[in-house]
């Protein structure tokens, strides 16, 4: 994930919480999104719940 710059997680952050907030997005889309994220720059996300 060292590819992606600090403002463009920035803004996917950004875009997460409203999502979350606006009840567009649960918690378990999130964790989706975000595993997609960073399969894509050599990483992944974990749910260890």
């Amino acid at each position: 994930m060292q590819e992606l710059q600090e403002n463009t997680i920035d803004q996917i952050r950004t875009l997460l919480m409203y999502l979350k907030q606006t009840d567009l997005l649960k918690n378990k889309d999130i964790l989706r999104c975000l595993d997609v994220i960073a399969r894509e720059h050599g990483g992944e996300v974990v749910d260890r719940n």
